[in-house]
């Protein structure tokens, strides 16, 4: 739970700032008010005369009622529900304090939704806060999907009548024994905390319990034949944590420590095969899911300060371990021995940070910092036989570690050259150090820069300016593997890149009026790649505005534009190139809103807001003729509004209305139906086109 509902205002994470703002008082020895000699004050001449205590309740507290019309569950990512019918919920945000400082506050929202939560918290600001709190989320994908397949004892298993075929289109009961499945997934999150400030300490305990439960595609295959599954999610993660801070006149100290656990209630994903077996009697499949895994962290922050000088220093160890049972490597025909029983995994994490900052003088300041990270995969790796889609044994090999380390260094400075403008010029260095990646060392190296000027004070400009350029250590393609990469091809992540970025910035506020502007621009130049990623260049835009025509009326606006090019290219025959690919894609979004406020005497509110977001892509690719992708697009109309009416000090009511009309399309399965591929049992088109209206109504009571 975040502490803007609890009762202590101090994060629970020190970062880097909260350890400054933590630390940034002294306590002056011999100078504290409470050894102040106050035997012959008059406090009673101190009396405010018009001061009221502020202890009480005071808030409110609401039931909302609502209904959803849309058939399609997309509809409820905006809501925070798919139900049919009416839904109800509860909204409030109570605060309660006495008159010796403590203090209690609860709210909620949409408490009943499948998306909604709840957050108490109590105690004397300063001294001790107790917290806790509930909160779902809802992820609606598809509810249009079609499968034959039902859960039978955590088992995908087809209808009893059902006739395996070789291909889709001759599975006679595919259509008659399809049903719709909804493709989406629900957490649910339970947290507690505690916290306790004395004179130069602070220490706080925190826990968290998170579910999740629902479907998601999956994609199971058995050779040349592959079948979506609605896969099964319930699993829960819990975290534990703890931290112990000491302060001191210019310092701070402490310790964090974190325990995770996740438990995954799927042992496996099992299912029975639609189609005649390629060959042998491979009729079911199976393969494993994520397993039950923990984590432990323990860190430590210091932080210390003289002058205009400042030192943050931290230092962590990461540890991960997972000894989950292993699967057998098939269930078709016999299956090869397996060297152990478990992966006895351990990877074990390692970081060390430094920031230094410094004032000389009135116009410069300087910081610098190092950033050390180590990744070291410490399990014992032994040689496992490697199973085909569950079907065939194609020999033994050992699975790679894929250790890291990163070095990253910064240094910067800034300069003032009068109270309206000021230049800030830094240099990054980063290098990393890989193992059983085509390249071994990475190294890049960015200078960036930044002029900001306040020409007046409505008037903000600044521009924005990197350059940066990555190499690194002679590429090897990587040859423990049976799917051997072109000897040509640079993987993005890995290949020799210079990037450019240059952004210009202004804004205008005045007293009723406010606007604001960027113009962006990027290159990424991957000049030595043959094969793969080749260029990215994107530029856009921004704008926004607000007007207050008088003091009931507010409007805002709001417009943004990006565009994206990609270039690629490769080979047909593992060679040099036979073909390029390019992408532009191009996202829109815009809005506007009117508030009207304090209408027949003060009390009704009136709110409209429009939105429109367009994104989409276009691919082709050149192999002597060109070839055009089909469509790829989402666009999407929002319309919110809402009345709010006052009618007593206490008694309010508060309408909302919702419409989304919403489509999307995807070249890859845009009018599929789920025997068009022979070879692939899909859930059909999962598209979405939809026009949707939510009608929402809170009854309030003003404490």
């Amino acid at each position: 739970m975040n502490h803007q509902y609890g009762i202590n205002p101090r994060p629970m994470r020190l970062t880097a700032v909260a350890l400054a703002i933590f630390s940034a008082t002294a306590y002056g020895d011999g100078y504290n008010l409470n050894q102040a000699n106050r035997d012959n004050l008059k406090q009673a001449d101190w009396e405010c005369k018009r001061c009221t205590s502020s202890a009480g309740t005071s808030g409110f507290i609401g039931i909302n009622l609502a209904s959803n019309d849309g058939e399609d569950s997309h509809f409820g990512n905006v809501t925070g529900t798919d139900e049919d019918g009416v839904v109800a919920g509860l909204e409030a945000d109570i605060y309660h304090k006495t008159d010796s400082g403590y203090q209690t506050r609860f709210m909620a929202n949409k408490l009943g939704y499948d998306s909604g939560s709840a957050q108490v918290a109590t105690g004397h600001r300063g001294q001790y806060g107790i917290r806790a709190g509930y909160r779902s989320i809802a992820l609606y994908d598809s509810n249009s999907a079609m499968s034959p397949y039902s859960l039978q004892n955590n088992q995908w298993r087809l209808p009893a009548q059902w006739q395996a075929a070789a291909t889709t289109n001759q599975m006679a009961d595919l259509t008659n024994s399809a049903v719709s499945v909804d493709l989406k997934t629900k957490r649910e999150r339970y947290s507690l905390g505690a916290d306790y400030t004395g004179s130069s300490y602070q220490t706080a305990l925190d826990y968290q319990h998170e579910t999740r439960e629902g479907n998601r595609l999956a994609s199971a295959a058995l050779l040349t034949n592959s079948t979506h599954l609605p896969q099964r999610i319930d699993d829960s993660t819990d975290n534990f944590k703890a931290k112990f801070y000491l302060t001191g006149d210019n310092w701070l100290a402490g310790i964090n420590a974190e325990l995770s656990q996740y438990k995954n209630d799927e042992q496996s994903l099992y299912w029975q095969s639609a189609f005649l077996p390629t060959f042998g009697s491979a009729y079911f499949g199976q393969s494993a899911v994520a397993p039950d895994n923990k984590a432990y962290r323990l860190s430590g922050n210091s932080q210390f300060s003289s002058g205009s000088q400042q030192i943050l220093m931290h230092i962590g160890f990461v540890r991960m371990t997972q000894d989950e049972p292993f699967l057998p490597a098939t269930i078709n025909g016999p299956s090869p021995a397996l060297p152990q029983d478990n992966l006895d995994g351990q990877v074990d994490m390692m970081e060390m940070k430094l920031n230094y900052s410094s004032r000389i003088g009135r116009s410069l300041s300087l910081r610098a910092s190092y950033d050390y990270r180590e990744r070291d995969n410490k399990t014992d790796f032994s040689s496992y036989p490697q199973v085909i889609t569950d079907s065939y044994y194609s020999g033994d090999a050992t699975p790679a570690e894929y250790d890291r380390t990163r070095q990253l260094a910064n240094i910067a400075a800034k300069y003032r050259f009068s109270r309206s403008i000021y230049a800030d010029l830094g240099y990054e260095y980063d290098h990393n150090t890989y193992s059983d990646l085509d390249r071994q060392n990475l190294k890049e190296a960015t200078v960036y820069g930044k002029v900001n000027y306040r020409i007046s004070s409505q008037w903000l400009l600044w521009l924005k300016a990197s350059n940066g350029a990555r190499s690194g250590s002679d590429y090897q393609a990587v040859t423990s593997t049976n799917s051997l990469s072109n000897p040509l091809l640079r993987k993005s992540y890995l290949a020799d890149r210079k990037r450019q970025h240059y952004g210009l910035y202004a804004s205008y506020n005045a007293d009723s009026f406010g606007i604001s502007s960027n113009l962006h621009w990027n290159l990424d130049d991957y000049h030595d790649t043959l094969i793969g990623l080749t260029e990215v260049e994107s530029q856009g835009y921004s704008l926004s505005g607000h007007y207050a025509i008088n003091e009931q009326i507010i409007l805002n606006a709001f417009i943004n534009q990006d565009w994206r090019d990609s270039d690629q290219a490769g080979s047909s025959n593992f060679g040099s190139p036979t073909w390029y690919a390019t992408t532009e894609e191009e996202s829109t979004i815009l809005g506007a809103g009117i508030h009207y406020a304090n209408l027949l005497d003060k009390k009704l509110n009136l709110g409209l807001d429009y939105s429109y977001a367009d994104g989409q892509s276009d691919t082709q690719v050149s192999q002597g003729l060109k070839s055009p992708y089909g469509d790829y697009f989402s666009t999407k109309h929002n319309v919110n509004a809402f009345a709010d009416y006052q009618f007593s000090e206490s008694i309010g009511l508060r309408f909302d209305w919702i419409y989304e009309q919403y489509e999307d399309a995807d070249w890859a399965n845009q009018g599929l139906t789920m025997d068009a591929i022979p070879n692939v049992l899909s859930f059909g088109d999962v598209s979405h086109d939809y026009s949707a209206h939510y009608f929402g109504l809170t009854l309030r009571y003003q404490l």
